[in-house]
């Protein structure tokens, strides 16, 4: 008879903690690892990231470039083993650590069905002492008071940043792109993001209009996103009612994050910015994220490309609604 104890524990929620150097492709273990904690949850997934050579993180070219490249890898397995396992709706984020301004009370949401996969020498200095074992799961309760600490400090990116950035999108149906977007986004600010979003008005010609989320749902959803990402930023909302959004109307916009995809209309901004005597924008493309990937994540050397589109999955919620009111026929 099977053991019934060597079975993993399957939660709604499940948390990974992985060491990940930023330099080199994901490893097989870590994305056996991901792949693991994915058949383990059956909601929500939370991936912390910390970098394991963060101390020569200086001398790393193009920084901004790997850390987008850890992270789609790190998604692009997620989804995979997701699809694999059945789950697709699986909501899956992934956190660099170095960079969150975490504090050991930020942590207490994920003190429990934790699986970590880093030693506590390469932890953060600021990570709760009862977190540091290496057995998975751990399951802890709340943190002493003597281990409490303010706010931890946030390592220095090893890229440009820059006080204040911008980034706009319909962000509907938050997905594994928009993530990679807001992300990005928040690992090239100091001080500030502001985040435009499509105004409903904008959407009338949207495929599948009906099935898009109402303004208000789609604020929520990025707001919360991009405070699992960053602590110590501030973040600004505002709809976006035309093509320009707050590029021309905040002169202390200092740079741009875009897709691939909506590159080329970006230059049109800084023309308008000019016309209107401000100082240009720093555009800032993160890898278009376009092809489906699986098990090649763990060895390859190129960018993780994942198909994901908001109309999509309107579509297939679509056929979902359709199937069931046809009785499942």
């Amino acid at each position: 008879m099977e053991n019934a104890a060597a079975r993993p524990v399957v939660a709604s929620r499940h948390n990974l903690l992985l060491q990940l150097p930023l330099a080199a492709p994901l490893s097989p273990s870590n994305a056996q690892a991901v792949q693991e904690a994915v058949e383990r949850t059956t909601d929500e997934l939370a991936v912390f990231v910390v970098l394991a050579d963060m101390a020569t993180a200086s001398q790393v070219s193009c920084g901004w470039t790997q850390m987008q490249r850890r992270i789609a890898e790190l998604y692009a397995v997620a989804s995979a083993a997701a699809a694999t396992s059945g789950n697709a709706d699986l909501d899956v984020d992934v956190v660099p650590l170095d960079f969150c301004a975490y504090s050991v009370d930020d942590m207490a949401p994920y003190r429990a069905n934790t699986t970590l996969l880093a030693s506590s020498t390469d932890l953060p200095r600021w990570w709760p002492a009862e977190m540091h074992n290496n057995a998975a799961p751990i399951c802890l309760g709340a943190a002493s008071h003597s281990s409490r600490v303010s706010q931890s400090p946030r390592t220095p990116v090893p890229w440009t940043s820059y006080a204040h950035v911008t980034v706009g999108g319909t962000f509907d149906h938050l997905h594994v792109g928009h993530k990679m977007l807001l992300t990005a986004t928040a690992l090239a600010a100091t001080k500030r993001v502001v985040c435009g979003i499509s105004a409903d008005a904008l959407l009338e010609n949207k495929q599948y209009k009906e099935l898009i989320e109402p303004f208000r749902t789609r604020e929520l959803n990025v707001l919360l996103f991009l405070r699992r990402i960053r602590k110590d930023i501030i973040i600004e909302l505002v709809p976006i009612v035309d093509r320009y959004g707050p590029t021309i109307t905040d002169a202390t916009i200092a740079a741009l994050v875009v897709s691939q995809e909506t590159l080329p209309g970006s230059d049109a901004l800084n023309v308008r910015r000019a016309e209107l005597g401000m100082p240009p924008m720093q555009i800032l493309p993160i890898d278009l994220i376009s092809e489906p990937l699986g098990e090649a994540a763990a060895n390859s050397h190129e960018p993780a490309r994942l198909k994901v589109s908001s109309s999509a999955i309107r579509a297939a919620l679509a056929q979902r609604h359709q199937f069931s009111n046809n009785g499942g026929h």
